[in-house]
């Protein structure tokens, strides 16, 4: 007597089916939640510069932060960190908002810049999420205490060294179109300025690729996020902007350097194997 066991067959292959599709829901929930976690867990790391990156300027040290993007918690948590770093300098690269959510809270983002511009000089440039809301970024970012560089430079002189003084240009960004370094650098061919050190603030690295004609020594730029996503042994980014080559950290490029931090927000699920950053950068 035979006995049909295709209905037991189809059963446990149901079950088997089952098992595994409540292993895949557990490990998206898992990964989900250590990329929400990893997000929002801010690091402060320390980062040397190259040597003679910024000629007559060693020992300067530069808090660097960038891509907020609406986070006002991580954005309390960078401005406590940065009072630890004891920085002759504050920096802020763009993308204080995120441009399709709104712009709320803006005296809770005054208080927060108006503590990291207590600390030291603060100075900022625009990014492209900033562009849609650029008048309301604009008075947090000057009512918070920083100086604003929209194509436009300033004179910075470093008391603790001596007064070392040096050319600070603060550029728009060059995916909106609000790029132009003919307002505020010099072309290389100019001696008159040659022997005076230049750090540009660029939200996005990619404007590297416009500044060939001018004089500059060092870039900073953020944008990329680090590429958010990473994984293990893999010397790349899973998600990258637009191409780009320039991610996170120190990179040569035509004889001068440029500086990508991961920064401090996001965008989408979060982040994995890319946490989010302020930078410390010392001149040697």
């Amino acid at each position: 007597m035979t006995t049909d066991s295709t209905p037991a067959k189809k059963h446990s292959l149901l079950r088997k089916l089952l098992y595994a599709a409540a292993a895949v829901i557990l490990l998206g929930s898992l990964l989900a939640s250590y990329m929400h976690w990893e997000a929002n867990h801010l690091e402060l790391n320390e980062n040397t510069a190259p040597a003679d990156c910024v000629p007559g300027l060693s020992g300067l040290r530069i808090l660097v932060l960038s891509d907020v993007h609406t986070n006002l918690p991580m954005l309390e948590k960078a401005a406590r960190m940065a009072e630890q770093a004891k920085p002759d300098m504050i920096v802020f690269l763009g993308d204080l908002y995120t441009d399709f959510l709104r712009a709320t809270h803006a005296g809770d983002y005054i208080t927060q810049m108006k503590k990291l511009s207590s600390i030291a000089p603060a100075y900022a440039c625009l990014g492209n999420h900033d562009m849609a809301l650029a008048d309301n970024v604009e008075r947090i970012l000057k009512e918070g205490g920083f100086t604003l560089l929209r194509n436009s430079a300033a004179f910075v002189t470093i008391p603790r060294l001596g007064n070392a003084e040096f050319k600070l240009v603060g550029l728009g960004d060059v995916r909106e179109g609000d790029f132009f370094p003919e307002r505020c650098m010099s072309p290389r061919a100019f001696a008159e300025e040659s022997a005076m050190p230049t750090i540009v603030l660029s939200h996005n690295p990619k404007g590297r690729e416009l500044l060939g004609g001018y004089r500059w020594d060092l870039m900073l730029s953020g944008h990329t996020h680090g590429g958010q996503i990473r994984l293990p042994f893999s010397s790349s980014p899973l998600l990258t902007s637009e191409g780009e080559t320039m991610y996170s950290g120190f990179y040569p490029y035509e004889g001068r350097q440029v500086f990508v931090t991961r920064g401090i927000g996001y965008m989408g699920p979060g982040r994995f194997n890319c946490p989010p950053e302020i930078n410390l950068i010392t001149i040697p």
